[in-house]
């Protein structure tokens, strides 16, 4: 079942030439995602009662064009299946015209709540009806391959504040996006070409946690790895296409 939801782009999700920005686009495939799960008896706070919880593991997004503030736009999800581990859930952003602006595909994993630790899929996957179409080229996700990143091109830091975090307690997975963007915009890379963008989440960052964000162009593509006190919490590879 493809679950469907239709948006008017607020300005305050789009940068300074009101375009919607990168982390912000993934910041409504997550809501849609919420939607549906609470459409189906299988949200957050549902979860939570059962002390159980969706955590995102890996992710691959394509961004065709970036809508502008006020643009009308379908957000389409819909789960994929399963391999036992992960669920596989994908997303297609389509404007007016039906043309897609964005598609993505995403590996998620329950987790005992407390204990933060993986569970088995089988007991609460069957809420979803699952549909076979792949949005993007990529039906696997493998984990990021990354190069040496002790010498960067550009890196900055911070300490994950009130604002950043989610209702899981951690800070929320866009805010990565917005990080390494900041970082990716120091390098000079160009946001407005189509671009892929995937992601591989490690270890969570929490409160008051001080975070590393660094930046290496390799062969034009860009790397990025964000460290926390436990070490590595995001990888993630940026290139155009």
């Amino acid at each position: 079942m493809v679950y469907s939801l239709d948006q008017i782009v607020p300005s305050y999700l789009c940068d300074r030439f009101d375009r919607l920005h990168p982390w912000a686009a993934v910041r409504l495939c997550q809501e849609v995602t919420e939607y549906h799960g609470n459409s189906v008896g299988g949200g957050f706070d549902k979860l939570v009662e059962q002390n159980r919880a969706w955590v995102i593991v890996r992710s691959y997004y394509e961004f065709r064009r970036r809508p502008a503030a006020f643009e009308k736009i379908m957000l389409n999800t819909w789960p994929r299946g399963n391999d036992g581990l992960f669920a596989f859930r994908d997303y297609r952003v389509l404007d007016e015209a039906g043309e897609a602006v964005l598609t993505g595909t995403s590996y998620w994993t329950l987790i005992d709540y407390a204990q933060r630790r993986a569970v088995r899929l089988r007991d609460y996957i069957n809420v979803y009806d699952v549909t076979a179409d792949l949005a993007t080229g990529r039906e696997r996700l493998d984990r990021i391959t990354m190069p040496p990143m002790d010498e960067p091109d550009y890196s900055f830091e911070l300490q994950a504040r009130h604002s950043m975090i989610d209702h899981t307690g951690h800070v929320n997975n866009s805010e990565y996006i917005k990080w390494i963007f900041d970082a990716l915009s120091e390098c000079g890379f160009n946001t407005y070409q189509p671009f892929s963008l995937e992601l591989n989440f490690q270890h969570e960052t929490k409160p008051g946690d001080n975070a590393k964000i660094s930046v290496r162009q390799v062969n034009g593509d860009y790397f990025a790895i964000v460290t926390n006190s436990i070490g590595t919490s995001v990888t993630a590879h940026i290139m155009a296409i």
